[in-house]
């Protein structure tokens, strides 16, 4: 079983930099915004197809490396944690190969570098906030810098998540607990939002500022609203794994629909899973045969992200690729 909250493994590459094609700019926005709700009955296609990475573990910009936090900005375009290659990498759509759009080939503690980078989330500006795990800090990268600039040090942060006025959301795992940043304010200072939540891992900041958040360790979702006193468990049982659809193992990611449907990267269980809003109980979307690499399975995902059409993404880590499973909705006209 992997776990899959921090680990440290060191692979050594060589990059000729004039191979690295250059990024082109997008038109970016705070989150997906979905076109239309999605419905209780819609489905997803079983077989997934792969749109970056899958051509085995490498540091390629065909090839993946441990990948582990994903961003979709209105263009469809993804942003991935390629953590083991200590780079963001962008594929654009329909593309076989990425660009490289922050960090180099190596780890180290340069402004131009990452070290494991865990998350990434893009503003509307299409300015890059990345979770640089190994190097315990949260860098800002705006479009078509060279390097990044420091903005939160010394915190072991994982999820990184931002809202409609910008303020950015920290999810960090050592200390079980959620901060939150204005990024207006001349002096940066976090704001903790929500305490003891066991190996917090990545996070969703929905349209009225609702966070909800993986407890990696807890094997359970819980939603932290503006107004609650305290966080509220929406998916999975408290300190309990398990492969019931009522129970998740060492969950990862958590992305939600503006109806409040749950979804969620069941890492351990090596599938992807729906709980509806106020549900006891998920329903199985992705993963019904099992670990493995064919298109149909999954192999320790641990973050989704769902476009305006309703497509689903995965980061299936232990595969090194990002599979996109197609919406089917036509069960919604009929209800």
């Amino acid at each position: 079983m992997l776990r899959k909250g921090f680990y440290y493994c060191l692979f050594f590459f060589v990059v000729n930099v004039s191979d690295i094609p250059p990024a082109t700019a997008s038109t970016l926005t705070l989150s997906s915004r979905l076109e239309s709700d999605i419905c209780l009955t819609a489905t997803w296609a079983t077989q997934g197809i792969t749109v970056a990475g899958g051509k085995g573990f490498g540091n390629g910009f065909d090839q993946l490396a441990d990948p582990y936090g994903i961003f979709l900005d209105d263009n469809d375009t993804i942003y991935i944690a390629d953590r083991s290659n200590h780079r963001i990498i962008m594929w654009e759509q329909n593309a076989t190969i990425g660009q490289l759009v922050a960090g180099e080939a190596w780890e180290s503690t340069r402004s131009m570098s990452l070290n494991m980078p865990q998350d990434v989330v893009v503003d509307k500006n299409g300015t890059m906030y990345i979770s640089d795990g190994g190097n315990r800090r949260v860098v800002r990268w705006r479009r078509d810098a060279e390097e990044g600039e420091v903005i939160i040090d010394h915190i072991q942060a994982v999820g990184i998540g931002q809202d409609d006025e910008g303020s950015i959301y920290v999810s960090e795992y050592a200390d079980g607990r959620i901060t939150k940043w204005n990024m207006n304010d001349d002096e940066l200072n976090g704001q903790v939002i929500a305490t003891q939540l066991r190996q917090s891992n990545f996070l969703f900041v929905d349209q009225n500022r609702s966070v909800y958040s993986v407890g990696y360790m807890a094997h359970r979702i819980v939603k932290v609203s503006e107004d609650a006193e305290e966080p509220i468990i929406v998916a999975g049982q408290s300190d309990k794994s398990g492969r019931d659809l009522d129970q998740l193992a060492f969950p990862t990611g958590v992305f939600v629909d503006q109806l409040g449907t749950i979804y969620v990267a069941d890492t351990d269980n090596h599938r992807i899973v729906r709980w509806p809003r106020g549900a006891t109980s998920g329903n199985l979307i992705i993963g019904e045969h099992g670990v493995g690499s064919e298109s149909d399975q999954l192999h320790n995902p641990s973050d989704l992200f769902l476009d305006r059409y309703g497509n689903l993404y995965v980061t299936d880590t232990l595969n090194n690729r990002v599979q996109k499973f197609m919406i089917d909705k036509s069960s919604c006209l009929t209800n």
